[in-house]
C-alpha cells in the first residue's frame, strides 16, 4: 500500500501510568522516567491509562509507521474470493493498477490461450468482459456509487429556471461506517482526543504542548468535552477530512472531485491511496458547461454566479446529507477494534484552495470586503499580520444572516457584504460537531509556495533582476546549484511565470546564495527570502510544539516588517488574502494539528489520477465510467492487503536478510555503489592530480595506528552513503541517501555531512572518498574522507542568521560512526573568497538541528 511518510514514536516501550494532573506530575513517582519522552494524556471518555513514548533510542531501533495490515484477525483461506483463482486475482490486480484498456487486456488473454507466454496457464479469463464480471463481483463489498437528484428553482431575469441537478455519489457516512469496522485499519485509528506534552528534563511537564494529529488539537478535544457521557455506549467522535478541488484532466475538459479522508486513521495510511485512504466521493456536476460566462453581461454575469452557487451549493448538501442527522443524536455499532461505540461524524477538516473555500463556504471573493474565512479582517487590513479580529463562527454568521433587513434589496445586499456573505445559510450550519469555518486548514502548497512566493514575493523579486539586467547571472548561478536529494534543479528560474507550488518552493530554497551577492548592501530583498525559508521550514514541520509555535509567532512579525521595507521600496500591495492568513496558521495546528493534516499537496495526487481516469474512458458520461474505474482500484487495493496478509500467515515471500558487515547491530549507515578492491597506493597513484590524495596511504596508515597495528591495507571506495538518524522533528528514523560519485548522472557530485567532533556536535565536511578497510583477522573499518569546513567571520554583503562556512584545502578522516547526517552547503556566488551558506532550510530536520530549536 502506497503511505506517506508520518510521525510514528521511536519506541513501542510506552508506560500505562496512573491518572496525572499539573498539580500531581511533579510529586515522587514509581515509575523511572526516561530522560527524553512524549507524555500522552488520553481523554476521560477514552477511560485509557496515560503513557510515556520514550524519545532516547538509536536510529536503527525506530520502527516503521503501522503497518494497518498487521491485524490479529485471521485471514481468510481464499483472501482473493470472488476471483478464481490466484493467477485470476494477479492478472486482474496488474490490469487494475496499470489501467489498461480493453483492447490490451484481450491481446495479453489471446496470447495466454495461445500458450505464447507458457504452455501452463491458469488465468481462467476468456476476455475482458470475464474480468469486468469478476471485478463486479468483488466490488460488492465497497461502497458503491448512486445517483440522485435535486431540484433548484431559480428566481431571476435571465436565468429563471427549474433546473433538475443529478449527482451520482457515494454516501459518505456508508464509507466513514466502512473504515470505522474494518478490523485491518484498528490499529491505526485513534477514536478519541489526546492531549501530548513533550518532556525533556526526566519528568512530566505539561509546560510544551505537542501537536501532529488530528486528534492532538483543541479543537477534537472540545468536541469530546461535549459528547455524552452516561449513554448505554461511550460517544466517540469520527471527523471528516474534505477536499475539493476542479482541474483540467485534458486540454478540454474541467473535472471538479470531492474526496473524503478519515481524521481518526494514522496519517500514514490517511494520507495514502491504499485502504484508509483518500476516497473518491464524486463529482461536482458540471452544470451549466454550455454557457460561456466571458459572454455575458455584467447583470448576467452576476445571475449567473448566483446560479452556480446555489447548485454547488446543493451538491454539497445532498453529497454530504448522511451526516447530518447523525451528527446530532449519532449511531451505535460495533467498531473495528470489537467495541460497540456510539459514532457521532463531523467535518472536521476543509483542505481547498480560497477560490474553492470561498464556493463550499458561500463566502463572498478573495476582493471582498471581509475576504477571510476564518476571521473579519477588513481587506484594507490584510497585510497586518500581528493584529486580531473578530472570529468568523457558526453563530456569529447565522446572526448576521437573521439580522440581514427584509424589506430593501439594497440594504440587504450592503449588510451581507459586511460579513462577506451570500444570501443563504449554509448547510453545515445545521450539522453539529462541524464549524465550517474553523474546520478550513492552512495550505502552505497554495497559499504559501504558489501563492504568498510564487505568485507576488517571486514575482518582485524577478522584476527587480530583470529590470536590472540581472537575471541571466542569477540563473547561472542557479543552474551550478549543487544537486540534492528531492529539490528540483532550475537553470532558468526567472523564466518562470506559472508552475506548482513545489517549485516555487524549490526557487526559495536555492534562491539566497544566488542573490546575494548580485544586489547591493542591505537588501531587503535578501532579507525578505532568508524570513520566508525560515517561515516556511516552520509551517511544514510534521511534529509541532508551543515553543517552536511562538517561534513562528516572531518570524511572523519579523516577516512582516520584512515586507513593509519591500513594499515601500518596490511599491508592492501586501493586501492579500494568502497573505493575511498566514496568521491563522498557528492556531489551525494548534486546533486540528499539524500541516500535513491540512494541506491539498495530498490531494494534488489524485488530481494526476483522475486526468489518467479520464484518458482510458471514451468521453461519453465520463464521470461514470471513472466512477466504476475508482471502484476497481478501491477493490484490488482492499484485496492486496488481504492477500498480503494471508501470504505472511502462510509463512510465504519472506524477506531475505543481508547482515552488515559491520560487527555492531546498531550500526546505522550503509555503503553502496561499491568499486573493486584496490590498496591505498593504488588508488594514490590513480588520483595524483588531485592535491587531496597527496600522501594518502601515510595519512591512512597513520590514522589507522591510534586504533589497529600497522597491517597490509585493502580498500573498497563506496560512490554512496546511506545514514539513518533521528529525526529532531518527530523522533522517528530518517534516511539520507549521500553521494560521493564523479559521474553522477554524468556530473560530479560531491555530498557533505555533519558529524561529531570533540569540539563541534555539528561539525561539516565535504565527502571527497567513501571507503571501507579491510584489515587482518576479518577487522573491517568504514571510513569518509572529507575536506571539512570551518565557521567564518566573513560576511556577504547583506547580513542574514543563515550560517557562513570555509572550506579547508586539506582533508582529513572521519569513522562512519560519527556521521550524523548529511549536510547541503552552496558557495555563496560573487563572493570576494571561498565562502558556503549552509542551506538549512534544505528541510525541517536540518533547519532545527542547525538552529538549535527543540
Amino acid at each position: 500500500m502506497d503511505v506517506d511518510e508520518d510521525y510514528e514514536p521511536p519506541s513501542r516501550g510506552q508506560l500505562d501510568l496512573p491518572e496525572l494532573t499539573e498539580e500531581t506530575a511533579h510529586t515522587e513517582s514509581t515509575v523511572l522516567l526516561p530522560p527524553r519522552f512524549i507524555f500522552i494524556k488520553h481523554h476521560p471518555i477514552a477511560e485509557k491509562p496515560n503513557e510515556i513514548i520514550p524519545l532516547e533510542s538509536s536510529p536503527s531501533q525506530n520502527h516503521p509507521a503501522s503497518d494497518p495490515g498487521a491485524s490479529n484477525t485471521r485471514p481468510e483461506h481464499r483472501p482473493y474470493a470472488p476471483f478464481r483463482t490466484f493467477a485470476d486475482y494477479k492478472f486482474a490486480s496488474r490490469c487494475v493498477k496499470r489501467r489498461m484498456p480493453n483492447t490490451d487486456i484481450d491481446e495479453d488473454l489471446r496470447d495466454m490461450r495461445n500458450s505464447v507466454y507458457s504452455s501452463d496457464c491458469f488465468v481462467t479469463f476468456r476476455d475482458h468482459r470475464d474480468l469486468n464480471q469478476s471485478l463486479a463481483a468483488a466490488r460488492v463489498s465497497n461502497v458503491p456509487f448512486h445517483s440522485k437528484s435535486f431540484f433548484v428553482d431559480f428566481k431571476g431575469s435571465h436565468f429563471a429556471n427549474r433546473y433538475k441537478i443529478d449527482v451520482e455519489f457515494r454516501d459518505p457516512w456508508k464509507i466513514m461506517k466502512r473504515w470505522i469496522c474494518d478490523e485491518t485499519l484498528a490499529p491505526v485509528s485513534t477514536w478519541y482526543s489526546q492531549e501530548k506534552y513533550l518532556c525533556l528534563n526526566g519528568e512530566i511537564d505539561f509546560s510544551t504542548p505537542l501537536y501532529d494529529e488530528p486528534w492532538s488539537g483543541k479543537t477534537w478535544r472540545e468536541i469530546d468535552n461535549k459528547l455524552p457521557d452516561k449513554a448505554r455506549y461511550p460517544a466517540c467522535f469520527v471527523g471528516l477530512h474534505v477536499w475539493l478541488d476542479k482541474g483540467m484532466v485534458s486540454t478540454k475538459v474541467k473535472m471538479h472531485p470531492i474526496l473524503f479522508r478519515g481524521c481518526w486513521i494514522e496519517s500514514a495510511t490517511r494520507n495514502g491511496s491504499g485502504n484508509g485512504g483518500g476516497t473518491l466521493a464524486g463529482f461536482v456536476p458540471p452544470e451549466l458547461r454550455q454557457i460561456d460566462p466571458k459572454t455575458l453581461s455584467s447583470s448576467m454575469r452576476t445571475e449567473y454566479d448566483q446560479l452556480k452557487r446555489k447548485i454547488y451549493h446543493g451538491v454539497c448538501c445532498l453529497v454530504l446529507s448522511s451526516l447530518r442527522e447523525r451528527s446530532h443524536s449519532g449511531e451505535a455499532f460495533k467498531f473495528g477494534d470489537g467495541v460497540t461505540r456510539t459514532a457521532y461524524p463531523g467535518v472536521l477538516i476543509e483542505s481547498m484552495d480560497f477560490e474553492e473555500i470561498a464556493a463550499w463556504l458561500a463566502l463572498r471573493n478573495s476582493k471582498a470586503l471581509h475576504p477571510c474565512p476564518q476571521c473579519l479582517v477588513h481587506r484594507d487590513d490584510l497585510h497586518r499580520l500581528t493584529c486580531t479580529y473578530p472570529d468568523r463562527t457558526t453563530a456569529s454568521m447565522a446572526r448576521a444572516l437573521g439580522d440581514a433587513p427584509d424589506g430593501s434589496k439594497t440594504a440587504r445586499e450592503e449588510h451581507l457584504k459586511k460579513y462577506g456573505l451570500h444570501d443563504f445559510p449554509h448547510f453545515l450550519w445545521e450539522f453539529a460537531n462541524s464549524d465550517p469555518y474553523k474546520a478550513v486548514g492552512y495550505d502552505a502548497l497554495h497559499f504559501w509556495d504558489g501563492g504568498v512566493f510564487g505568485r507576488h514575493m517571486w514575482v518582485v523579486i524577478k522584476e527587480y533582476l530583470q529590470e536590472n539586467r540581472l537575471a541571466s547571472t542569477f540563473n547561472e548561478r542557479m543552474d551550478q546549484f549543487p544537486r540534492w536529494r528531492n529539490l528540483k534543479h532550475l537553470s532558468s528560474a526567472t523564466t518562470i511565470d506559472y508552475s506548482e507550488g513545489q517549485t516555487f518552493l524549490d526557487i526559495l530554497k536555492c534562491a539566497l546564495p544566488c542573490l546575494v551577492q548580485l544586489v547591493p548592501s542591505d537588501s531587503g530583498l535578501v532579507q525578505l527570502i532568508r524570513v520566508m525559508q525560515k517561515v516556511r521550514t516552520m509551517l511544514g514541520l510534521d511534529v509541532t510544539t508551543n515553543s517552536r509555535l511562538e517561534y513562528l509567532g516572531r518570524l511572523i512579525a519579523e516577516y512582516e516588517k520584512c515586507c513593509k521595507r519591500v513594499s515601500e521600496k518596490h511599491d508592492k500591495s501586501l493586501d492579500f488574502l494568502k497573505q493575511h492568513f498566514l496568521s491563522h496558521a498557528a492556531q489551525n495546528f494548534v486546533n486540528k494539528g499539524t500541516s500535513r493534516n491540512q494541506n491539498t499537496r495530498i490531494g494534488e495526487g489524485f488530481q494526476q489520477e483522475v486526468s489518467a481516469m479520464y484518458k482510458i474512458t471514451n468521453g461519453k458520461n465520463a464521470e461514470h465510467q471513472m466512477t466504476i474505474i475508482d471502484e476497481n482500484e478501491e477493490t484490488m487495493a482492499r484485496l492486496d492487503m488481504q492477500v498480503e496478509m494471508w501470504q505472511k500467515s502462510q509463512g510465504m515471500q519472506e524477506d531475505e536478510l543481508i547482515p552488515s558487515a559491520d560487527p555492531q547491530l546498531s550500526a546505522h549507515w550503509t555503503l553502496g555503489s561499491p568499486d573493486s578492491r584496490v590498496s591505498p597506493t593504488r588508488l594514490e597513484r590513480t588520483k595524483n592530480d588531485d592535491p587531496l590524495f597527496r600522501n594518502f596511504n601515510m595519512q591512512l596508515r597513520e590514522y589507522l595506528a591510534r586504533h589497529h597495528p600497522s597491517y597490509p591495507v585493502r580498500i573498497l571506495p563506496c560512490k554512496a552513503l546511506y545514514i539513518e538518524f533521528q529525526s529532531a522533528v518527530t523522533w522517528k528514523g530518517e534516511r539520507d541517501i549521500l553521494r560521493c560519485n564523479p559521474t553522477f548522472h554524468d556530473k560530479p557530485r560531491y555530498d557533505s555531512i555533519i558529524y561529531t567532533a570533540e569540539d563541534d556536535p555539528l561539525a561539516m565536511g565535504q565527502l571527497a572518498l567513501i571507503f571501507r578497510c579491510f584489515l587482518p583477522h576479518g577487522v573491517k573499518v568504514d571510513l569518509a574522507m572529507i575536506r571539512p569546513f570551518r565557521n567564518s567571520s566573513w560576511q556577504p554583503r547583506t547580513r542574514t542568521d543563515c550560517p557562513v562556512r570555509e572550506r579547508k584545502s586539506s582533508a582529513m578522516f572521519v569513522a562512519l560512526e560519527h556521521v550524523v547526517r548529511g549536510a547541503l552547503l552552496c558557495p555563496i556566488f560573487g563572493a570576494s573568497r571561498e565562502a558556503f551558506y549552509v542551506i538549512d532550510c534544505i528541510d525541517e530536520d536540518m533547519f532545527l538541528r542547525i538552529n538549535g530549536i527543540d
